[in-house]
């Protein structure tokens, strides 16, 4: 189905510009795999890659199995159908299950082992290393679910600023499941970059909190700026903002996606702007998120190990501000 011919895209329920000047469709770069220099000039450009059919749909198939068994022994699929079709009960609202990644071993093989890692090999140009937590996305329908606007720099700052996401589908993901879209440019918006994408969501002011702002305010008498109250919302969430809708019209650009397959990759920095669309079909839409990067450069340790920190109180780090 082309963009044309789809239905609406949404965003929590809002329209998408869906017209040539505020949607567009991503580059394939499946005719450059060969060609390194010529990845890594897209990449420069771009700020992503999308790789059409670079893994074995097979493996695909049985990750995509595994993780819709536990989704079927869960109650969260219809069990009229078979689990493998993921048809989700009515009523039922997830989005973010990384627990469908743990233990989980044709998805380990699909995302650490194989095409995948020869990729990134050939693409950075020596050993690689991925981090130890894996992100497991499950949409349901309905318009709750949608990914806000951000850059991934913002959850995984403290290593090398040369890391990469695999965002990797499992389910063939047609226009109105609600996929991942890039904003057009956002990894060479300066501004953006030297403000929003400085930010570590785990990082606090020890003498400038979110509190502190409200009372320094509230004492001179004044409302918060509007750089304030930004400041806040991304040591809070690690958005860029709530809404993909008005993330276009601040920062100008078009939003870019694709009907995914099973089997394709998308590869993007971590100052690229990426968000997700509503699920209108009765499926769930499943997907991972694993990062690359090489292994002799510095790696963020709230991502590595048997129990990595992730967000949580061994990964705050204090700062005078």
């Amino acid at each position: 189905m082309s963009l044309e011919s789809a239905d609406t895209l949404t965003y929590c329920g809002n329209p998408l510009d869906t017209t040539p000047a505020g949607f567009g469709e991503l580059r394939s770069s499946a005719e450059a795999l060969s060609d390194v220099a010529e990845l890594r000039q897209r990449m420069a450009e771009d700020g992503y890659l999308f790789l059409p059919g670079l893994l074995y749909r097979d493996q695909v198939a049985a990750a995509r199995q595994e993780v819709m068994d536990r989704l079927q022994a869960a109650g969260i699929l219809d069990g009229r159908y078979p689990a493998f079709e993921g048809v989700v009960k009515p009523d039922h609202t997830i989005s973010f299950m990384p627990q469908l990644a743990k233990g989980n071993q044709p998805l380990m093989k699909l995302l650490y082992e194989g095409a995948m890692m020869d990729f990134y090999r050939n693409f950075l140009g020596g050993p690689v290393r991925h981090y130890d937590y894996t992100w497991f996305r499950a949409k349901t329908p309905g318009t709750r679910t949608a990914t806000q606007p951000h850059y991934d720099v913002v959850y995984m700052g403290r290593g090398t600023r040369r890391l990469y996401t695999s965002w990797t589908p499992l389910v063939d993901v047609p226009w109105e499941m609600g996929g991942l879209m890039l904003l057009e440019n956002s990894h060479r918006q300066e501004q953006l970059v030297r403000t929003y994408g400085q930010t570590d969501v785990d990082a606090y002011c020890e003498e400038g909190n979110a509190r502190v702002l409200v009372e320094a305010a509230r004492n001179a008498g004044r409302e918060l700026t509007a750089e304030e109250r930004q400041q806040i919302r991304w040591n809070s969430t690690g958005a860029y903002s709530p809404d993909a809708i008005e993330a276009r019209k601040q920062l100008g650009g078009r939003w870019l996606g694709a009907e995914y397959q099973m089997g394709d990759l998308l590869v993007f920095s971590m100052y690229t702007l990426h968000a997700s669309t509503d699920n209108h079909t009765d499926r769930i839409r499943i997907s991972s998120d694993s990062r690359y990067q090489l292994a002799s450069e510095p790696v963020d340790d709230r991502w590595i190990g048997d129990d990595p920190p992730i967000h949580g109180i061994r990964a705050k780090r204090g700062m005078i501000c």
